[in-house]
């Protein structure tokens, strides 16, 4: 039984148990009411703010201007800045994990549900909003440690997890051979990926063309076929 090194998860056992959310310390639970909309303004704004600037450059006051809301507003939402940047990073985890649930799934010929799931999590690895994450996860990551091991469990952990699971998948349609099913998922989502992730993380580089990522994933299925593939199977 396979399992894999950072969720632990076995294979065969489903899709990957959610963490628990962890809970803000900073957020306001009581008194009045809070107005929904001002709150997802603030979300949003703070959302803004943070990923350009990281948590140091941002203050609660260039929050409540962007939102269009005072401070007072802000503070009765989210007692400090660091609870308000808590809620954005664990709210656009909570994005990772539905996007998950919109790549591809399927064991209908080898080659091309690998570049099927290839171009699904590459697309959705390379989304704005999971490379700001990214980025401002990287400055901030040693001052909040619980919020990156959120972040790997809902993006990079989780994904990997499905991954392997889809090659278990594929495995036991006689599709390929498996010594170690989270090796060979790390190894082909590292060489789906290339560099070209890590160049639009960096901002060194636009968004690649449909054209560009198929060849780059279709390079990749190529390798792992060659490593991994059933001679008897049909692709």
């Amino acid at each position: 039984m396979t399992r894999h090194p950072s969720t632990g998860a076995a294979r065969g056992s489903g899709k990957p148990q959610e963490s628990g959310k962890i809970r803000g310390s900073g957020e306001r639970g009581v008194g009045r009411p809070k107005d929904p909309t001002k709150r997802d303004a603030m979300m949003d704004a703070a959302a803004c703010l943070f990923f350009q600037h990281g948590l140091d450059g941002v203050t609660m006051e260039a929050v409540a201007r962007e939102a269009g809301v005072s401070k007072v507003t802000v503070y009765g939402h989210f007692s400090t800045k660091e609870a308000l940047f808590g809620s954005v990073i664990r709210r656009e985890t909570e994005k990772m994990r539905q996007g998950l649930e919109c790549l591809p799934d399927t064991t209908e010929g080898l080659r091309q549900s690998l570049i099927d799931i290839g171009m699904g999590i590459t697309r959705f690895l390379m989304q704005p909003h999971v490379l700001a994450v990214e980025r401002v996860i990287a400055m901030q990551g040693e001052q909040h440690p619980k919020l990156v091991r959120a972040f790997f469990e809902a993006g990079p952990w989780a994904t990997c997890q499905w991954l392997q699971e889809q090659l278990c998948a594929l495995e036991d349609a006689g599709l390929i051979r498996l010594p170690d099913a989270a090796q060979a998922a790390d190894q082909l989502c590292s060489m789906w990926q290339g560099m070209l992730v890590k160049e639009m993380r960096m901002a060194v580089r636009p968004p690649p063309s449909d054209e560009e990522l198929h060849r780059q994933v279709s390079a990749a299925v190529e390798l792992f076929i060659e490593g991994y593939g059933n001679d008897t199977s049909e692709d």
